[in-house]
């Protein structure tokens, strides 16, 4: 397995240094700065920093500047972690070299795991840059565990991933990637909390975006980063049992989808 992922991960990054060095990486920075710079011109000059205290209440912090540029920042994140994890096996099929994969005799899940290591370094860099914006425009982080920090990154790759995984299977079941992609990442930013306290929602959005571990796991790392809060490993439970039924319905969605794939072409 790990033979398969360090060398996925080589390949890829050569593929993505000859043909779009920075192009992609430039686009991901421009839009993490694009909602740094609207946060702050809504924040200072729209609303003139007025908070109603609801917002304290849900959150435990009146920092709407942090509270909103973390979110924002890890949206971008999950958004770049996600999509190319899930287009791995879609972009093999479209470029014919899906076939000579199954073929192979190589780890499945060596294959996601080099692809989402050699994406990490990439997306860490893009957060970098955007969280260097958001420093200038008021991010503040005075209190946080780091062991807690630690724990809460752990759980929102792990989040990510699985969620990539699934997501691939989606796509190349549907032979789709745009629609099927944005449909979840809108879902997602209006579901799991990036932007405002998901109590402001209704009851019922609010469950439907229980679905998701990247929920459970924004609240806990943005907890930890904002207030200091304690991960505990009974908070790590839940997602991880979530985790494992996204890999496990990934990974059994798509030995069936891939086998129907290589018998139809």
């Amino acid at each position: 397995m790990w033979h398969t992922a360090l060398a996925t991960m080589v390949r890829n990054q050569r593929s993505n240094l000859r043909a779009y060095p920075w192009t992609f990486t430039l686009g991901h920075i421009i839009d993490g700065t694009y909602l740094v710079l609207v946060t702050y011109f809504s924040y200072v000059y729209l609303i003139q920093g007025d908070i109603q205290s609801r917002f304290a209440a849900y959150t435990g912090t009146s920092d709407y500047m942090t509270y909103v540029i973390i979110g924002g920042a890890l949206n971008l994140f999950s958004v770049s972690m996600m999509m190319n994890v899930s287009r791995a096996l879609i972009t093999e099929w479209r470029e014919g070299t899906l076939e000579a994969l199954l073929l192979s005799p190589s780890s499945r899940f060596g294959y996601f795991a080099g692809t989402a290591v050699q994406q990490l370094f990439r997306s860490l860099f893009e957060l970098g840059v955007v969280l260097i914006f958001g420093i200038a425009a008021g991010l503040r982080l005075p209190d946080f565990d780091p062991w807690s920090v630690l724990i809460g990154v752990f759980a929102y790759l792990l989040s990510c991933f699985t969620m990539g995984l699934l997501l691939g299977c989606v796509m190349l079941y549907s032979r789709d990637t745009y629609f099927v992609q944005n449909t979840l990442f809108v879902l997602t930013a209006l579901l799991c909390g990036f932007q405002f306290p998901r109590e402001y929602l209704p009851e019922a959005l609010r469950i439907a975006g229980e679905v998701f571990p990247l929920t459970d796991a924004l609240e806990l790392l943005r907890g930890s980063l904002m207030t200091g809060g304690v991960i505990r490993l009974s908070d790590l439970v839940p997602i991880l049992l979530m985790c494992a039924v996204y890999i496990a319905l990934a990974l059994w969605s798509g030995r069936r989808i891939e086998r129907s794939m290589f018998e139809r072409y």
